[in-house]
């Protein structure tokens, strides 16, 4: 299943040819004419703390809204990792290694249309604001060991933490990579293919060409990888995004329900999993987030 870093939004001031050209020309692909944008002060995206009542949503979800509860779910299992990477750091006397750090990112086949046109589509949202250090500085051991020993220590760290992801994520991966084929397979239904076929007329419309949706996106790449400016960059992703988003909501229309009737389906056939699930997860969630100071939290436009 594609993923793809992506955020949302509404349609409103244009985005000038200048920010398209910003570093010595529009990109290929995308004409000269302005693109929609959010209108006014962007506000920056935000978290909902707390956990759902049903787990069904979150393991399988069949809307890009859904998709804000799965993008939880496994941010949350980034968090894992992260607090016990800190925590064997701070043990061992040395700084942690140098790793991405926990973030909510959403998939292609689910696109969270709300997030996108205001947001734009290269974004992605910290699970763990200001997690990582600042660019340059290490924190020597107080042992006075040698890099080398350093360096081991980290790899341990390393080790333990992605032990910590992979024994959480270990409780509902089985369930839910059954789940993603379901998602994938709405892309090959007749009705979605067609739907999808209006997308590249709909964007001719606001200047964009492109022949389909990967066409799309690597224009997306191009353009905000080509502007150096990085406010300049964000405009111009906010102004694809909410070009995006209007012109994918009528082929979300078509596919959310063919997704929905497939949940539906997988949620009749998989029913006890779901109900162990429902016993376990939950509970070792808040059991993690006691223990390691957690929150579980989604991404909100």
């Amino acid at each position: 299943m594609t993923r793809k870093p992506v955020i949302a939004g509404i349609l409103g001031a244009v985005v000038a040819a200048t920010v398209l050209t910003a570093c010595g020309g529009a990109a290929p692909g995308l004409s000269a004419r302005s693109l929609p944008a959010p209108s006014g002060t962007v506000r920056p995206p935000t978290v909902q703390k707390g956990l759902p009542r049903d787990v069904s949503a979150m393991l399988l979800p069949a809307t890009g809204e859904d998709s804000r509860l799965t993008q939880g779910l496994d941010g949350f299992a980034q968090m894992v990792g992260h607090a016990r990477l800190q925590e064997c750091a701070e043990r061992a006397g040395v700084s942690p290694p140098e790793v991405p750090p926990p973030a909510y990112i959403g998939w292609s086949d689910l696109p969270d249309l709300g997030f996108i046109g205001r947001h734009g589509l290269t974004r992605s949202v910290p699970a763990v604001p200001d997690a990582e250090p600042a660019a340059g500085t290490t924190r020597p051991g107080p042992t006075g060991r040698p890099d080398r020993a350093d360096r081991a220590a980290q790899q341990r760290c390393a080790a333990e933490a992605q032990t910590a992801t992979k024994e959480f994520k270990n409780l509902y991966i089985p369930l839910q990579s059954l789940w993603w084929p379901e998602v994938s397979a709405v892309r090959d239904d007749p009705r979605a293919q067609e739907a999808l076929r209006t997308l590249p007329g709909c964007l001719a419309r606001y200047g964009v060409e492109v022949d389909d949706e990967d066409g799309f996106f690597a224009l997306v790449d191009r353009t905000v990888q080509g502007i150096e400016d990085g406010e300049e960059a964000a405009r111009a992703d906010r102004g694809l995004g909410a070009a995006y988003a209007t012109c994918m909501a009528p082929v979300e229309a078509v596919r959310e329900p063919l997704r929905a009737g497939r949940r539906t389906a997988f949620q009749a056939a998989h029913r006890e999993e779901l109900r162990a699930l429902e016993r376990t997860l939950l509970p070792r969630i808040r059991e993690l987030e006691r223990r390691d100071g957690l929150a579980f939290a989604r991404p909100l436009p």
